[in-house]
């Protein structure tokens, strides 16, 4: 029969937790029973690790007595004058509340002002472009428009394309030149040629045109009045008479 050993004396005897740790059973023993009991056995290795040498001492000034170490002499450095590139100093302007606050200008400044002003206006000058609405643009223009034809409208409601004016006064005056040299290189002494009546300016046409209109239009109304017409005929009439001398006093 097998032998049971009572608790007590189980509980007093504390041999049977140390376990050899030197084997994997052991280990795994000691985990599940061990518990506090005892040390692990381990077998650790030697320490091989070499001592480390003292290191000498520096010993400064070639090892001589009474010398100092060279690296710490701050002497040179100390004595050494910092080069700092040259530069103008300015005073920093320092302001005041009071210099913020708006004012009127001093007779100095307005008369620094008034000689800016009289220097610009002298010295300015126009630049040179060629004009886009002069009077002379104006009339070619219309020229163009009155005997250049276009596609605007059905051409029996047009003049067609035609010479323009200003065109055949240059031909005529260019013919009249060549006509000129011709005679001088032939050794024809010209007589003194008639007053020749000089072609109307394109100005002068215009003026002529809106003096007949004012006048038709002023013989229409005279003719109105006379049959006993009035309203808004009469004043429509009379606003294109207006409007054609004041287009007239401008032309003129």
């Amino acid at each position: 029969q097998l032998r049971s050993c009572p608790p007590a004396t189980m509980a007093e005897n504390k041999a049977w937790q140390a376990f050899d740790t030197s084997t994997e059973a052991g280990r795994m023993l000691k985990k599940l029973y061990g518990g506090a009991a005892g040390h692990p056995n381990i077998a650790y290795p030697k320490l091989t690790t070499k001592p480390r040498k003292q290191a000498p001492k520096f010993i400064p000034g070639g090892a001589k007595l009474d010398a100092s170490d060279a690296r710490s002499n701050s002497h040179r450095r100390e004595k050494a004058s910092t080069v700092e590139p040259w530069r103008k100093k300015y005073s920093r302007p320092s302001y005041k509340p009071i210099d913020f606050v708006a004012r009127k200008r001093n007779t100095a400044a307005i008369d620094e002002i008034l000689e800016d002003m009289s220097m610009r206006n002298a010295a300015y000058r126009p630049p040179r472009v060629n004009g886009s609405s002069t009077d002379a643009e104006k009339a070619r223009l219309q020229e163009i428009a009155q005997f250049g034809g276009g596609k605007a409208l059905p051409d029996e409601m047009t003049l067609g394309k035609t010479t323009l004016p200003s065109e055949r006064r240059a031909q005529l005056l260019e013919e009249a030149r060549v006509e000129r040299e011709w005679r001088k290189r032939r050794g024809v002494v010209e007589e003194p040629a008639a007053a020749v009546e000089q072609p109307k300016s394109l100005q002068t046409q215009e003026i002529e045109q809106i003096s007949r209109e004012i006048e038709d239009r002023a013989a229409f109304l005279e003719e109105a009045r006379a049959m006993g017409l009035k309203g808004e005929p009469i004043k429509r009439v009379e606003m294109e008479i207006t409007t054609r001398k004041h287009e007239l006093e401008r032309r003129m």
